[in-house]
């Protein structure tokens, strides 16, 4: 029949999938250090989570909810690596030397480890939800429908994590 399809087209081709890969490689390291709070690791997962991605790119249909699709799959993909490596391993160490601009580097790195600091009181559901949240802009729909839980549980989760900052930056928890 003219008009009608057999079977369902993947939402990209291959070429626009890997330039949609590339243009959130960012989003997904931050994503994965956000879990893994390691640099080696959060990139070996942004690997994973390409890989994965291209083998099952025939599988997303619809373009408007790839980000998504591709934030489970990070997701996913970083528990995978936090289960196989039974826990958390933290390095507050960063590869990454500016030797142009040392102030602004030292700067930046205080800043990092005092946030660092401060989240280090917040589960990992806690820092999942403020992370989508506050730094990606979802709005609390969007992070339940991401995260499969309830409204209503995001929204208790992440005033708890607000709380538990709150709480955390009275009492010093880093010196800036």
């Amino acid at each position: 029949m003219i008009g009608r399809r057999n079977k369902r087209q993947p939402a990209f081709d291959d070429e626009t999938f890997l330039m949609f890969l590339t243009r959130h490689d960012t989003y997904l390291y931050k994503m994965s250090y956000l879990y893994l709070k390691n640099d080696q690791d959060a990139l070996e997962n942004v690997q994973e989570v390409a890989y994965r991605a291209w083998k099952h790119r025939h599988t997303l249909l619809d373009a408007t909810i790839a980000k998504t699709w591709l934030t489970r799959i990070a997701i996913n993909c970083a528990l995978d690596m936090l289960k196989k490596t039974q826990g958390i391993r933290v390095d507050y160490a960063t590869a990454a030397t500016d030797v142009a601009e040392p102030v602004i580097f030292e700067e930046r790195l205080v800043n990092d480890l005092y946030l660092q600091e401060l989240l280090e009181v917040l589960t990992v559901a806690e820092r999942t939800i403020l992370f989508l949240r506050y730094y990606e802009d979802y709005t609390l729909q969007h992070v339940a429908d991401l995260l499969q839980i309830p409204v209503s549980t995001v929204k208790s989760t992440l005033y708890r994590a607000i709380q538990k900052v709150q709480a955390k930056q009275v009492k010093g928890g880093g010196a800036k």
